[in-house]
């Protein structure tokens, strides 16, 4: 069982302590956690914002929780109609939390919404003014790394807290003086998490100063979610008493170089976790680094790379602007693709191929192309995922639930673009045993993932339903014999699928 830890609504078996090599201060474990266990568990946010564009589509007072069970008829605060709510249980949370200090301050800035940042500040300073918080929230909080001296050096971030310090200032009435409130900025853009949903779309900005005082490491062993309001972080690795307890500020699937630039620009360090010590041979999975395989351009092959690498990353930022069609962004990443595998040498699991088909992926769905996104998703499954994340990380969970979400919709409205280089019609691939597959082995695992406990419920109340209809047709194939074999031989095409797209993809096809 967990402890109760040293301030409100929180439950660990950690304790704050200074971390070696300069890291400031840490937590470390006070007793041995096995995977997926909870290291932190946070039931309130020291604050805890909607990003501007999600304040129409997910309620501020459960953060989409009560949505994610069937609620979906929010209604605007009739103060401010800015927030929205499922209901008055929502709606009454959150004005005892905080909207009531700010609803007026709402009100007067009509048509003006403020950004998530400057909304998160005038929270802090509203409940700060009003004894909102304990003595303890605010020695933890105010003990915060501000890296003040280290942003001043940079003009637009500086320049950037500055303005949002003094509107909150005036917007507020508090007594709080602009430095005080720079400093609360501060603190926020050093120590806040990214708010996601159950299924980890990102919402919004949260921050409690507990978690916050875990370090970064690039060869983490916990990981962070969210179910609400609440927080999670669980262990993605064994841990023993005593250890420190680290989680990724950023994507560590990225190179050494990148990492550590987006590190030093955000968070003022330089990291020596253990994965940036080995350098960048580590950042290729093994037998996977990029002098290993002969190159055909036989001038000068490490320019090619490094041409081919830069041309894709520039495609990659034009798919991504918001106004780039969702048409003109799975050609341009297609593109981008065949710029990599035109080295010959470019693993499927090392950046930028993982976000190049992340992105296609959500491109796809967005024009609804579910059989060339189910053909990516499969990809990722059998081919990125397994050398990229552990079976528990929530990354490969979350992967796994959208290729079973493709094969469900698949299976009962079968359709195939005439803009799919690969049919699946072809394979007769048989949909309903490869979802049951998928299901099964996220079901086998939810003891041991680091997903939350509302993306577990799900999975298991899908894979029982799955489960129970091919029972109810006299099939059983977790024992029968006969069934398993036929499982295998649409897993075995589903192999085929990824090997014909794959071959598609390294001749630009």
């Amino acid at each position: 069982m967990s402890s109760q830890g040293p301030l409100p609504s929180v439950t660990t078996k950690t304790v704050p302590g200074p971390a070696p090599n300069g890291m400031g201060n840490g937590l470390f474990a006070t007793a041995d956690f096995k995977v997926g266990e909870d290291v932190v568990h946070a039931k309130t946010p020291f604050v805890a914002v909607l990003d501007s564009p999600r304040l129409e589509d997910t309620c501020s007072g459960c953060f989409g929780k009560r949505q994610m069970e069937g609620n979906s008829d929010l209604k605007a605060c009739t103060g401010c109609r800015v927030v929205k709510y499922c209901d008055r249980a929502c709606q009454s949370k959150d004005w005892k939390f905080a909207h009531s200090l700010e609803c007026k301050t709402y009100q007067s800035l009509k048509p003006q919404v403020l950004p998530n940042n400057a909304r998160a500040i005038l929270r802090m300073v509203l409940r700060t003014g009003k004894g909102k918080y304990t003595t303890q929230e605010l020695g933890v909080f105010s003990n915060l790394e501000t890296h003040i001296a280290d942003i001043q050096k940079n003009q637009s971030q500086m320049d950037r807290i500055s303005l949002t310090s003094k509107a909150v200032k005036n917007y507020s009435e508090s007594d709080m003086t602009e430095e005080a409130i720079s400093a609360y900025a501060a603190r926020l853009d050093l120590n806040s998490f990214n708010l996601t949903t159950a299924m980890y779309d990102r919402i919004g900005l949260y921050l409690h100063p507990y978690a916050a005082l875990i370090n970064h490491s690039c060869d983490y062993n916990a990981t962070v979610g969210f179910e609400g309001e609440e927080l999670y972080i669980k262990a993605i690795k064994p841990i023993k008493k005593g250890d420190q307890i680290f989680v990724s500020y950023i994507d560590t699937t990225t190179p050494l170089e990148v990492r550590r630039g987006e590190l030093s620009e955000r968070y003022f360090f330089k990291c020596e976790c253990t994965k940036c010590q080995k350098g960048t041979k580590h950042d290729a999975p093994e037998n996977e680094s990029l002098s290993s395989s002969p190159l055909n351009q036989e001038d000068n092959p490490l320019a090619f790379v490094e041409t081919a690498e830069r041309d894709a990353l520039e495609l990659l930022q034009t798919a991504m602007k918001p106004e780039t069609s969702a048409e003109e962004s799975i050609k341009t990443l297609k593109k981008a693709l065949t710029f990599l595998s035109s080295t010959s040498t470019w693993p499927l699991t090392r950046q930028p191929y993982p976000q190049l088909r992340d992105q296609l992926i959500l491109s796809y769905l967005s024009t609804n192309n579910f059989s060339a996104a189910f053909i990516q998703a499969a990809i990722r499954y059998l081919r990125t995922d397994p050398q990229l994340f552990s079976p528990a990380h929530p990354i490969r969970q979350l992967h796994a639930w959208i290729l079973a979400k493709l094969a469900i919709y698949l299976s009962q409205s079968f359709e195939t673009s005439p803009e799919d280089a690969v049919r699946l019609k072809d394979y007769e691939l048989n949909f309903h045993f490869i979802l049951w597959y998928v299901l099964a082995d996220l079901a086998s695992r939810q003891m041991e993932s680091c997903t939350v406990p509302a993306f577990k419920r799900l999975v298991g109340s899908n894979f029982k339903q799955v489960n129970d209809e091919f029972r109810a047709q006299g099939i059983d194939l977790a024992t029968n014999d006969q069934a398993k074999a036929m499982l295998s031989g649409a897993w075995a095409k589903l192999e085929k699928v990824v090997e014909a797209a794959l071959e598609r993809e390294n001749i630009g096809g």
